[in-house]
Formats: C-alpha cells, structure tokens, sequence
C-alpha cells in the first residue's frame, strides 16, 4: 500500500521509508529493532531471522524452537537476544556467533513475556502458568522463580536501574519486586479491573498501569499508598501508554479508538489523538519527545506532535512495531508473501 498524504499534511513528513523487506510465508509473530535501527530480528516460520535495514542482507538465520515465537528482546549492545517461543523454552542467542550461549529450561508454558534489564545483567522470562523466571546472562543460572500473581501476566518492566521489577496481571493490581530475591517491594492497588498495561518512567521512581476500568494511573514509587495521578477520558479499556525520556507527558492508547495525552506535571489532559478507525493498541514517544507514534488495528499508524496535532498518516499496514529510541518503525499488512516497510525519523536520516 502506498503511504495517504492528505493534502493538509506538510509535505516534509517527520517519518519517510527507508527500505522494503520481503516476508516470506506468513507474517512474523514478533519482531523487534535495535535502538539504532540498523538490525531487525523477527520470527518467521518458527525461525529466526537477523537481517540488515538499510541492505535487507540477512546476517543470520537461527532454527531455535518447533513452535512459533512469542517473546523476542535484544540488549542495549544489540550482541545479545533473548528468545521465547511456545514450545515451554527460552534461550540467550549471541548474536554476533549465531550461538546459543544458554538455554533457560524449566517453564511448562508458552514463554511469551519478559526481556534484559536495562545494563544487560539479567533476563526475565515469563510464561502462562503465572510464573517468571529472572536468568543471570552471564553463566545462564536461574537466579529466581516469582509465583505471586494469580493470573497470567499481562505486563512487564524493568526500571532503569535494573534493580526493580513492575509486573501486571488481569488482577486488579499491580507488583513492583526485587529481581534478586523475588521479594514484593510494594502493591499498587486501586483498579477495578484487570491491569492490561504497566510501564515505568525513565526516573526510576514514576510509574504507571492502565486497565480495563477505562483508566490509568501514574504512581510514585516512593508513596504507593496513592496514585500520584488518575487518568480519566477514555471509554474503553487501555491497552498501551508511555511516557516521554523528558518526564513531562505520558501518552495512553484504548480500546475505544483513541489516544490521549496528560501533562505529568499535574495530571492534566493535553489533548485527544482521534480519526483512527480502530482501537489504539500502540503508543510510543520518540526519543526527543516531540513526537507520538500510534498504531490502530485498523491498519492505520498516526504520527502526532506532544500537543496532538496530526502530523502524518500512514494506511493500509497491518501490523506495527517500533525500537526503544522512536527513530524506527516497521510496518507491514497481514499477508503471505507481504512487503515490509522500514519507517525512520526523516531528521535522522538526514543527519
């Protein structure tokens, strides 16, 4: 499909495609990019594939699993990845070898949930018997197993010290814990409903959880006695949120067809990301924090600026995924034999 370009739209879109890749046989269960979006990692046909954006040239082809993939996470040196897949095994793969450097038995479910912390130390693991397994990626020993939620995970967080863990269930609360014992450092309990989200802040101490009670939180570690500040306007449940590197705004996606900005400052509400024709099950700030990502599952990706203004629409692309940094996103409809676009922020392409 090609990209829509309203005629009210700048002609100089913030996000431009930088190269097509072919994705044979199906498309990929996941996928994800480095932080500098130069490699793309994606599952196809239960296998593994590292190729090169720019090139499309594949670096390496992995057989890991029978089953397909469902947890895919690289570490910040993009040396490193930590797979998951539905046949019960997750294994730290050495990216520059095409080794498997260590196989992290003992879960008896599809391992679909986790990744490394932020300094690469450890790696989480989790799966549908409720159960997450913390690795050391070092010598691949199983540090800890956490059995405290009581229903299958939803979410799940390092914070950027790496020395705490927030974790989400469809129970109404969520658990920040120690990754080194398992210990519950604290409870946040104020939803109603099932947490569908949980995400922590760039400042070690904000963090917040969006439901199926139409709400989000953001929570202040240090008092979590009390939300710091409730998130009201949505009509459906929220299914994404993020907050921005600066610490000002966080940004929520739902289920009722928007995206909705706040001020995290006082709580305040900014404005509506709408004219999706679908629910928002993606948001994302990119690294300047001058820019919103949204993606629908009505094939539609949005880019907005952090006061809400529609910026560029992207149509007809099935799936969405994005990198840590903001700067790369790929797209592709949900077809066999489907051409793959790479997104890149058109500042940095020039630079």
């Amino acid at each position: 499909m090609e990209e829509d370009r309203p005629a009210q739209f700048a002609r100089n879109l913030p996000y431009q495609v930088g190269n097509v890749l072919k994705f044979h046989y199906q498309f990929p269960t996941s996928l994800v990019i480095a932080d500098d979006g130069q490699k793309i990692l994606y599952e196809n046909n239960h296998k593994l594939v590292y190729v090169d954006s720019d090139s499309s040239r594949t670096v390496r082809n992995f057989t890991l699993f029978t089953k397909f993939i469902g947890l895919l996470d690289l570490n910040r040196a993009n040396d490193k990845a930590l797979v998951g897949s539905a046949d019960n095994q997750a294994k730290i793969i050495n990216l520059e070898t095409g080794e498997c450097m260590h196989e992290l038995n003992g879960h008896s479910h599809f391992v679909y949930i986790g990744g490394f912390n932020p300094q690469s130390t450890i790696a989480a693991t989790g799966c549908q018997n409720m159960k997450i397994k913390i690795w050391d990626v070092v010598s691949g020993e199983l540090n800890v197993t956490f059995e405290e939620h009581q229903q299958t995970p939803t979410s799940f967080c390092f914070n950027a010290e790496g020395d705490k863990i927030l974790s989400s269930s469809y129970e109404n609360d969520a658990l920040i814990w120690d990754p080194k014992d398992g210990q519950v450092i604290c409870k946040l309990i104020k939803h109603t409903k099932g947490i569908e989200v949980c995400k922590f802040a760039q400042s070690g101490y904000l963090c917040a959880t969006g439901a199926h009670d139409n709400t989000a939180y953001v929570w202040d570690i240090r008092n979590p006695e009390n939300p710091l500040f409730r998130l009201l306007g949505h009509q459906n449940y929220v299914k994404d949120l993020a907050f921005n590197q600066q610490g000002t705004q966080i940004v929520t996606g739902s289920n009722d067809n928007t995206g909705r900005i706040y001020n995290l400052t006082d709580g305040s509400f900014v404005q509506e990301l709408d004219n999706f024709p679908g629910q928002v099950y993606a948001v994302s700030f990119n690294e300047t924090g001058d820019r919103i990502i949204a993606a629908s599952n009505q094939k539609t990706v949005q880019i907005f600026d952090n006061q809400g203004v529609c910026l560029q629409q992207i149509r007809g692309e099935g799936n969405f995924y994005i990198n840590r940094t903001g700067n790369t996103f790929v797209t592709f409809p949900k077809s066999i034999e489907s051409q793959a676009k790479v997104w890149r922020d058109a500042r940095a392409r020039k630079n």
